[in-house]
């Protein structure tokens, strides 16, 4: 199995690509690549080291989603793919952002949020 590299270029071309003129929101990549660089853009909205509120997580991911996916999706795509972990108590959930996500390809260091 290769190796996925993402680097800065590679990033700011998907981001243009997403956000040009379109008619509608572009679906959510299947690629896996490009779907690292998505859940990393959205990921981007959350502090480090801060526990979210369910609530809190939503309207985040609802301010950065660039794509015909509702939040709920791209929720379990964070979590499965170790951008955000989450820990239940007897009540609630929280999520807090986790670095695993750097597991799941070579990422170039100087990409915010990567280093």
């Amino acid at each position: 199995m290769s190796v996925l590299e993402i680097n800065p270029s590679y990033y700011r071309e998907l981001f243009t690509q997403w956000t040009s003129n379109h008619a509608s929101l572009p679906e959510f990549p299947e690629d896996q690549k490009e779907r690292l660089v998505a859940l990393h853009f959205v990921m981007m909205a959350f502090e480090e080291g801060v526990d979210y509120s369910e609530e809190d997580l939503n309207q985040g991911i609802r301010d950065r989603n660039l794509f015909a996916t509702d939040h709920v999706q791209i929720r379990l795509s964070l979590i499965n793919n170790g951008f955000i972990a989450q820990s239940k108590n007897s009540q609630t959930a929280s999520y807090r952002p986790s670095r695993l996500f750097l597991d799941k390809a070579k990422w170039d260091p100087s990409i915010p949020g990567v280093s």
